[in-house]
């Protein structure tokens, strides 16, 4: 769960500020593959909701590590991680389309 949450904070990281638009890492909504402007813009804002909750995710994993000698603990602190690493996921979706749509709307 560490790796998976280290991944996609790495290709959330690198989309925000060196990877420009592609269809192979980052978040890849239409709203987000309109420009290279609201690329950019989406992903900055996808890490700004994205951290405390990869950051909590991570929390729960390391705290799980001597829960393994309570197997039914364990396992719900592992659902728990799961469950931030997805609530990541979504937050950062949502806010992605936001801010590239805002991008969008913007006069140029």
């Amino acid at each position: 769960m560490l790796v998976i949450n280290a991944a996609i904070w790495g290709v959330v990281s690198i989309a925000s500020n060196e990877l420009g638009r592609n269809h192979a890492a980052g978040i890849r909504l239409p709203s987000l593959m309109r420009s290279d402007e609201a690329w950019r813009a989406g992903h900055l804002a996808a890490r700004k909701v994205m951290l405390p909750f990869l950051i909590a995710a991570a929390v729960v994993v390391v705290i799980s590590i001597p829960a393994q000698l309570a197997p039914a603990f364990y396992v719900v602190l592992l659902g728990l991680s799961l469950a931030c690493t997805l609530a990541a996921l979504g937050a950062g979706t949502l806010a992605a389309s936001r801010a590239a749509r805002r991008d969008e709307a913007r006069p140029q």
